[in-house]
């Protein structure tokens, strides 16, 4: 059953029902349900009825009426929910996520696993490209744990790239986060966050609209966005191109009403063309969580203010040597040799120095000897 008293008459097969009927979306299982009440009471209806006190075209009317449910499909579909422990809650629920509900159109169902809480309401979403450079991966990983850190929720929708690393973040801060599938609640995607998954649910929440067993196909996304942006107060896009997913996730929340922001890049990077656009239609420039706090919710809002981008108690505390290497690195890697180069210094020397750094948190070695300026 839901969750919600508000639906204890209505029978967990009869939301499941209505869901598969073909051309039934949000927005006509919405109609029925405030003419009906139930999913099982418009099922049960005529044509001609529901027609009437719904005004849906006559086709559509139909097949509500002549559905005819999939028993033993909507059977099992109870049994995964039942083996993952997963809820379904619908729009009429008093427990569905208050900002989804003030979309245009909010899902008639969810499958969750794990909680959402009414401080859920607090959430801002990460998107961003599938393959980000190490300065997204950075930023992302950097304004996620702070604003985990000032009680946030992260929302993002579990893909590979900047959404991992914004889940993952959030997680190690000790704050909420919420992943948001474009296939079904019992479907691992992709497949190397099985566990990341897991931790997610464990601690914050996994959703989605889409039942048991649908895979991730391409046209699933764009619904799966609108919820991303819909279940949040805000979205930071840290990386993304001009034809990314990450942009329609933007639009979604420009049309939901939600702040908008987008993270700077190299203008050389193509992964940064999404975000400049952005930039320049109004979007909010990001250089620091404390930015979005201050924009979306007002710092006061939050009894932790966030240490962003700090580096002064590390480098008061190094020696004179140690501030002149850490002068010479940037956010992109430069080589050890260079750096021996620039600063005319013995690969010894400097390999001592670069490792202080690196476990003071204020250098981060890349592959190949490379290293940057950490984002702390």
């Amino acid at each position: 059953m839901t969750d919600s008293p508000s639906t204890k008459l209505d029978n967990l097969f009869d939301w499941l029902a209505l869901e598969r009927i073909p051309r039934v979306g949000p927005l006509t299982i919405a109609r029925l349900i405030d003419a009906f009440g139930s999913p099982g009471a418009a099922m049960a209806a005529s044509a001609d009825e529901i027609r009437r006190r719904t005004r849906l075209s006559e086709n559509l009317a139909r097949s509500v009426a002549e559905s005819v449910p999939a028993r033993d499909q909507i059977e099992r579909d109870v049994e995964t929910l039942d083996r993952l422990r997963s809820r379904v809650i619908t729009r009429w629920d008093r427990d569905y996520p208050a900002n989804l509900k003030d979309i245009y159109d909010p899902p008639a169902i969810l499958f969750r696993r794990g909680q959402i809480i009414p401080e859920d309401s607090r959430a801002v979403a990460m998107v961003g490209t599938r393959n980000p450079s190490r300065y997204g991966r950075e930023i992302a990983e950097t304004l996620a744990r702070d604003l985990a850190a000032a009680g946030v929720t992260i929302v993002s929708g579990l893909a590979r790239g900047i959404d991992t690393v914004c889940h993952a973040a959030a997680l190690k801060a000790g704050g909420r986060t919420i992943g948001v599938l474009g296939c079904g609640i019992d479907v691992k995607y992709p497949k190397e966050n099985t566990a990341l998954m897991e931790d997610i649910a464990s601690s914050g929440a996994v959703v989605t609209e889409f039942r048991p067993g649908i895979p991730p196909l391409a046209t699933n996304f764009f619904r799966r966005n609108r919820i991303v942006s819909g279940l949040s107060r805000g979205i930071v896009v840290v990386e993304a191109s001009r034809n990314s997913g990450s942009l329609i996730t933007a639009e979604h929340a420009l049309d939901q009403n939600r702040d908008v922001f987008a993270v700077p890049g190299n203008i050389l990077n193509l992964r940064a063309q999404g975000c400049h656009h952005l930039i320049k239609q109004g979007a909010g420039l990001v250089e620091s969580a404390q930015d979005v706090l201050d924009a979306t919710f007002g710092s006061r809002s939050f009894e932790r203010q966030v240490p962003l981008f700090q580096y002064a108690a590390e480098v008061e505390s190094l020696s004179d040597i140690a501030r002149r290497v850490l002068a010479e690195i940037e956010p992109d890697p430069v080589s050890i040799d260079a750096l021996c180069e620039s600063l005319r210094m013995e690969p010894g020397k400097l390999a001592g120095i670069l490792l202080e750094l690196e476990l003071k948190g204020l250098v981060r070695q890349a592959p190949g000897k490379m290293f940057a300026r950490a984002a702390v």
